[in-house]
């Protein structure tokens, strides 16, 4: 019965009208695999985060300054893995800062912040953890799996931290990282797979996608 109402169509409708649908097909299929061939290029956003941070690099992906840091790309995956290498400028410094994730802040976040008795190290840090004595160039890796708990799991340089974890998080979050006042230390967003140092603990922690990628 469907191949005879096909044949109909075909039989009363113009063939450009035929021709022109499938042209917007294959458009559209076109289209999907070229967003999905495009490389995922994520960022520290400025705008999210505290007015005392700066972007260190012209790919956007390196911090420094001190405050709370947010990237521009939310976690949506269920399962995803980043690393944040870390710089002290020496090899006998140490540093300590807090990773995990945040939800999203603006410009009014920090202004209330300037302004409250609580230390800034506490707001906005409620689903991250601090990684102390780290010295220069060690990675932490964050795995992230959202129906399993802990949802947020650290790694140092590619070993478990098993005291290093987020039992849940709520909301939409993003990537981000705490870096202390007076402390001379940058760090690097770092997404992809070639840009890993370690790489993920196992296969089903993918790098981070962006949610348009998703659908």
């Amino acid at each position: 019965m469907g191949q005879c109402c096909c044949s109909l169509c075909k039989r009363f409708l113009p063939s450009s009208v035929i021709e022109l649908s499938g042209s917007a097909a294959e458009e559209t299929t076109d289209e999907s695999l070229l967003e999905n061939s495009i490389p995922q290029v994520h960022s520290i956003n400025p705008e999210m985060s505290a007015p005392s941070i700066e972007v260190a690099n012209d790919l956007g992906n390196e911090v420094k300054g001190y405050g709370l840091a947010l990237t521009d790309v939310s976690v949506e995956q269920e399962s995803c893995y980043w690393e944040w290498r870390v710089r002290t400028g020496d090899d006998t410094s140490s540093a300590t800062v807090m990773v995990g994730v945040s939800n999203r802040r603006n410009a009014k976040f920090y202004e209330i912040l300037a302004s409250s008795s609580v230390p800034p190290q506490q707001h906005g840090t409620k689903f991250m953890c601090t990684a102390s004595d780290l010295k220069d160039g060690d990675v932490i890796g964050v795995v992230v799996q959202q129906s399993e708990l802990p949802m947020i799991q650290l790694y140092l340089n590619g070993e478990i931290e098993n005291g290093l974890q987020v039992t849940r998080f709520r909301g939409t979050v993003y990537p981000s990282i705490y870096l202390p006042q007076g402390a001379n230390i940058s760090a690097s967003f770092l997404y992809a797979d070639e840009q890993f140092v370690h790489g993920p603990p196992a296969p089903q922690f993918q790098p981070l996608i962006a949610e348009r990628s998703l659908m």
